[in-house]
């Protein structure tokens, strides 16, 4: 019998790994909410694995503190006793019962550690992947950011390194309650052996908690720096990678890299701010857990050497007191460092959840059915000295030569990623801003002006979309854009790298084309599609878009010969002129 798909998509992960995603999202971000809502969020979203994790986490704890007290008890009952000249059958059972307390103890810390362990970081990726996903949306919404363009990288940055570090909130949750509590417990022991060193330890502690969170506060200032300072290093780098060929050509490499080089720098000494805060304050933590755990030892050893405790209680004081370093520093360090680089990385994940949608993205209406659908551009600016006013009526296919500026402008219009400064542009007897933004792009496609070619096939690249086309329709769409199977080592199914590295410019250039093709909107624009091909498959793609694309609007924005023959419409602006033909 098979296995019910969710079973076996269990079965495909280890027993405390994330699988697959949950059907409905456990996190859901509020941008007016504090970093340490978020948290809050952040925890309560993965409370179904943090909970257990946590609980068997205390189980480690408390019997990581109760083995000092076995070993002590073992002074105590055998080895004191043996050394005075005890027979073994005197202390045999003693000898048999400590032994298997510290074997169970053993073995507690063992699944303790192990898998409460492992759930909290099931956890952490779940919760992770749902932020992650949460940014994600936000990124790719499809009304956009207002204000300036952000840099892909700098996004990458936000969704990937701020999003890891904004679910560290998770560790606080998972670890600190079994320190805490082992913590409670050590002093419960100290207290059993001698009170002073109970009440001690349970005055002390408190102080010493306080005063590294004190102390943490310039690596939470530090931490989100530092963020920032990475985020613009990476926005400069894909910028500097997805332009260099751009860059090598006009010989800018030199002031491209200084201009790299400034930001690198700058994130660096961020960095290195960062990393110096938190090297003090873990140093810090680190010296005062040791110092206090020492100072319980001495106090020990005095009262071991007045006769007020016996030396198996000396052994057990000593254990915790070693045994203590460990959940102490951790929990000043979790509650200080990975607290205080949650915070600040979630704030900037908040940041950006907070801010609001393009302005140009922001209409409602519905293109209207059985309406003429024409493109009319009514004295529109787009740039000082460029005012575009044409119409292109529904059906036709038009050229567009305008300056590269001014295509740029045009294109943040169509794809709403920009407001007109003056004149407007309508769709369907209505301007395009008023449209509901995936309305528009159902019927408005603008294909990207640098070719983008995805990891996969050359058949599986032209059939990409948010509804797939047919094989036969993307093997049309290729051979309108003059793409041969035979130019192509495995034809059609030649397997392409992310980036498409493997064809030349100009194959890139076609098969993009030919996945803007295949998508048949209703209103097609193209910019400069053919820069890369020679004059003869020029013309010859140019001829076989047009027969192709009959009865549907085609928008060409380029000075290419080879489009303005087979044009119905071709409108020349240059600066200060307009020309019809």
């Amino acid at each position: 019998m098979c296995a019910p798909q969710g079973r076996r998509d269990e079965q495909r992960w280890g027993l405390f790994e994330a699988g697959a995603a949950p059907r409905e999202p456990r996190l859901r971000v509020d941008p007016g909410w504090s970093p340490a809502r978020l948290s809050g969020a952040i925890i309560r979203s993965a409370w179904a694995w943090v909970l257990p994790g946590a609980l068997l986490l205390v189980v480690f704890n408390v019997a990581t503190m109760a083995v000092p007290v076995a070993v002590g008890q073992f002074v105590d009952t055998v080895i004191t006793p043996a050394s005075t000249g005890a027979s073994l059958g005197s202390i045999g059972s003693a000898l048999t019962g400590w032994l298997a307390v510290l074997m169970g103890l053993y073995a507690l810390i063992n699944i303790g550690y192990r898998f409460g362990g492992r759930l909290g970081w099931f956890g952490v990726q779940r919760a992770q992947y749902e932020l992650s996903q949460a940014v994600l949306g936000r990124i790719l919404d499809e009304r956009g950011l207002a204000g300036a363009a952000r840099a892909p990288g700098w996004l990458l940055s936000l969704a990937t390194a701020d999003v890891h570090r904004a679910c560290l909130a998770l560790y606080v949750t998972v670890y600190p309650p079994g320190e805490a509590i082992g913590l409670i417990v050590a002093a419960g022991i100290l207290f059993w052996v001698h009170p002073a060193l109970g009440i001690g330890v349970i005055v002390a502690l408190p102080v010493v908690l306080l005063l590294m969170h004190l102390a943490a506060r310039p690596l939470r200032r530090g931490s989100g720096a530092e963020q920032a300072g990475l985020a613009d290093a990476a926005a400069a780098a894909a910028d500097l990678v997805a332009g260099y060929r751009v860059i090598r050509g006009l010989h800018a490499q030199h002031t491209a890299a200084a201009r790299y080089r400034s930001v690198s720098r700058a994130a660096l000494r961020a960095t290195l701010s960062a990393r110096g805060a938190q090297a003090r304050f873990e140093g810090l933590s680190t010296a005062t857990a040791q110092a206090f755990a020492a100072a319980v030892v001495i106090a020990a050893a005095a009262r071991a050497f007045s006769g007020e405790i016996t030396p198996g209680q000396l052994v057990t004081v000593a254990g915790v007191g070693v045994t203590l370093i460990g959940p102490l520093d951790s929990l000043v360090g979790t509650l200080g460092s990975f607290w205080a680089v949650s915070q600040a990385s979630a704030q900037r994940v908040l940041d950006l959840a907070a801010t609001p949608p393009h302005p140009a993205a922001a209409g409602t209406a519905a293109p209207v059915d059985k309406v003429d659908r024409a493109l009319v551009f009514d004295q529109l600016g787009l740039v000082e000295g460029v005012v575009l006013d044409a119409a292109v009526r529904t059906g036709q296919f038009a050229v567009l030569d305008l300056p590269q500026s001014a295509q740029a402008t045009l294109t943040g219009l169509l794809t709403l990623r920009a407001a007109p400064s003056a004149g407007g542009v309508t769709y369907g007897g209505r301007a395009v801003h008023q449209h509901h933004p995936t309305m528009l792009r159902e019927h408005l496609l603008v294909a990207p002006r640098t070719p983008g070619v995805l990891a996969g096939t050359v058949l599986d690249n032209v059939r990409a979309g948010s509804t797939p086309n047919s094989v036969e329709t993307a093997r049309t769409a290729l051979t309108v854009a003059g793409v041969d199977a035979a130019e192509l080592p495995d034809g059609y199914d030649t397997v392409l790298a992310d980036g498409g590295w493997e064809l030349s410019g100009g194959q890139r250039q076609r098969v993009a084309l030919a996945r803007s093709i295949a998508a048949d909107p209703e209103v097609l624009v193209l910019i400069e599609p053919t820069t890369s091909v020679d004059a003869v498959t020029e013309q010859g793609i140019a001829t076989r878009l047009r027969e192709h694309r009959a009865g549907r609007t085609t928008l060409v924005l380029t000075a290419s010969a080879a489009f303005r023959t087979v044009a119905d419409l071709v409108v020349v602006i240059h600066e200060e002129t307009r020309v019809d033909v």
